[in-house]
């Protein structure tokens, strides 16, 4: 009786250590990808959160204020690009991700949108560098300013038309990225 007793505590206890090393190895995989799912999700309210201060600006809804606009911009800045592909490396389905498996059969298109928002961005902050104390009537979308908007219309290409566009044709720029990028990129889970 007593070798039937310890045999089945033996199995017991190697089974105990199966199961609790299978769940560490479990929460190990689940945690190394939710965590880039995170960095992303961080990255893109701070994005969010920062349009919505240079828009309330563009708007007048709340007084401008360069080092708030540059601010702003620079954190758009930081989260796109490189920085931005970089986290969207080879995570196509990641659980608790809304990002597109297409990311990576696309890659080139989303590096692209990636290095543009980067691009946009950075012109607001030296737009901001450039206005310390008003965005005056040259940060402002002009009559005719409108490019890439019809079938006839020149094409923008970010790296060669956002330093010269008003600001604030390069915010509506920038905004567009974001949402071709969710277009082609993001699933819908609703």
């Amino acid at each position: 009786m007593a070798l039937k007793a310890r045999v089945t505590k033996l199995a017991t206890s190697a089974l105990s250590i199966v199961i609790f090393g299978t769940v560490i190895s479990l929460a190990i995989a689940q945690n190394a990808a939710p965590g880039k799912v995170v960095q992303r999700q961080d990255g893109m309210k701070a994005m969010a959160n920062a349009a919505k201060s240079i828009d309330a600006m563009f708007k007048d809804l709340s007084p401008y204020d360069a080092r708030a606009f540059k601010a702003a911009a620079e954190t758009i800045l930081a989260h796109s690009g490189l920085s931005l592909s970089a986290l969207f490396d080879g995570s196509g389905a990641t659980p608790g991700s809304k990002a597109s498996p297409s990311i990576e059969t696309d890659r080139q298109q989303f590096d692209k949108l990636a290095k543009e928002l980067g691009t946009y961005a950075s012109a607001l902050s030296v737009a901001a560098d450039r206005n310390p104390d008003t965005l005056g009537p040259e940060t402002r979308m002009q009559t005719g300013d409108a490019m890439g908007g019809g079938p006839l219309a020149r094409k923008v290409d970010a790296e060669r038309d956002a330093a010269s566009m008003p600001a604030e044709h390069a915010f509506h720029m920038m905004l567009q990225t974001c949402t071709s990028c969710h277009a082609k990129f993001r699933v819908n889970m609703d």
